[in-house]
């Protein structure tokens, strides 16, 4: 039933809807929410970005434990599917990665909108919800019940998630830290790729954060300007770590580690200690 349903969407196929849902997926990855992730910490709300990201990093450690627990396969290895070499991920197909990003950026841009009322920010967060999702079954990525739980699931997380930040008032930081032990120990259980990314952004993010609210407390307020500034010369250094560091580094599940660790530390403490300086010294 579920492979009847991918190749009956996959009837849409042509070149425009092959680009156009390529890119659209791309709002699931890993890099656009970092980007996101970034411009809320630099530039909008270091506390409501400290919420975004825990949510999303506990979202991706239940994803990488199910996916381990259930084992199932991607919808492209079954004949009649059709997916494109550069549409292939890696790893098992359920619950999906994906929809589960889409869950909480969606999620958060809907909880965002009722707080701060900003225009159009509801349909952005519908059309992430339902589009992304969509755009894996249309790749051939996964088949329908991966999505759909990977959306709820995703939206469950991170309600409760914004609770438990809640309740940690003022000591965000400190019980953030605390959980980064718990990662770490979950990687000599699991030593998956995913859970060692996951791991690494999150002990990295939960480092800079604490060092950035006890020793740096940058204000994110500026001019217009000097944001599109912090956020290019931010996100330059972030991919070069990213990006620079795979070219330098082993592939070993370590080196991952070390990699989204730096990337965490660079945005959540890095970046701040460089444009709290930078501010003072333009000043």
């Amino acid at each position: 039933m579920e492979l009847e349903i991918i190749r009956l969407i996959q009837t849409l196929r042509n070149p425009v809807f092959d680009f156009l849902f390529y890119w659209i997926t791309q709002l699931g990855d890993q890099i656009f929410f970092i980007a996101v992730a970034v411009i809320i910490y630099w530039t909008i709300d270091k506390k409501f970005a400290h919420k975004f990201v825990f949510a999303f990093m506990i979202s991706a450690v239940f994803n990488t434990a199910l996916k381990l627990l259930f084992k199932r396969i991607r919808p492209f290895y079954y004949q009649g599917i059709s997916s494109e070499p550069n549409w292939r991920t890696t790893g098992y197909a359920f619950p999906s990665g994906h929809a589960q990003a889409a869950g909480v950026l969606g999620y958060t841009g809907l909880y965002a909108y009722e707080k701060k009322k900003i225009k159009g920010l509801n349909i952005v967060a519908w059309f992430i919800l339902i589009a992304v999702p969509f755009s894996r079954m249309y790749l051939g990525q996964h088949f329908l019940s991966d999505v759909v739980v990977g959306v709820i699931l995703a939206i469950g997380l991170t309600m409760v998630s914004f609770k438990l930040v809640d309740l940690m008032k003022d000591d965000e930081h400190i019980y953030t830290l605390m959980l980064v032990p718990l990662f770490i120990l979950a990687l000599f259980f699991y030593p998956s790729h995913d859970l060692f990314i996951a791991a690494g952004g999150f002990s990295g993010f939960a480092v800079g954060y604490y060092v950035e609210k006890k020793y740096i407390s940058f204000d994110v307020k500026a001019t217009f300007w000097i944001q599109v500034i912090k956020v290019v010369f931010g996100l330059i250094i972030a991919l070069a770590i990213k990006e620079g560091l795979k070219l330098v580094f082993p592939d070993v599940l370590i080196f991952d580690f070390i990699r989204y660790f730096l990337i965490g530390i660079w945005a959540a403490a890095g970046a701040p200690l460089v444009f709290h300086y930078a501010k003072r010294y333009l000043h």
